[in-house]
């Protein structure tokens, strides 16, 4: 399990996209998890305060099989949307949509 405890955001959250993409469970505060495309309760446990963080990692650990399913679920999206391969499509989209505007503007 992966305890993302972040009070204070700034930057990537790619410890988070690493622990699912491996099939660990991720629980973390809101801010922790800003900004990434992931369902609160659905693809990893989402709470926030000293109280609720040590509550949720606790009930992980009694509980495992609610973490290891938002994992499981964490992993497909993380497969899906932030793997390299769909996101090299998706440059390379924006790159070939750019040239042909840049060439039909040259001409």
């Amino acid at each position: 399990m992966l305890a993302v405890p972040l009070r204070i955001g700034g930057g990537s959250r790619l410890k988070i996209l690493e622990a699912l993409a491996s099939g660990t469970p991720v629980v973390s505060t809101r801010i922790g998890a800003e900004g990434l495309n992931l369902a609160p309760g659905r693809d990893l446990i989402v709470t926030d305060g000293v109280e609720g963080m040590a509550g949720a990692i606790v009930r992980g650990i009694r509980q495992p099989y609610e973490l290891e399913d938002a994992a499981e679920r964490g992993r497909r999206v993380v497969l899906a949307q932030y793997d390299w391969a769909p996101l090299a499509e998706k440059l390379d989209e924006v790159w070939w949509t750019v040239a042909t505007a840049a060439a039909k503007a040259a001409a």
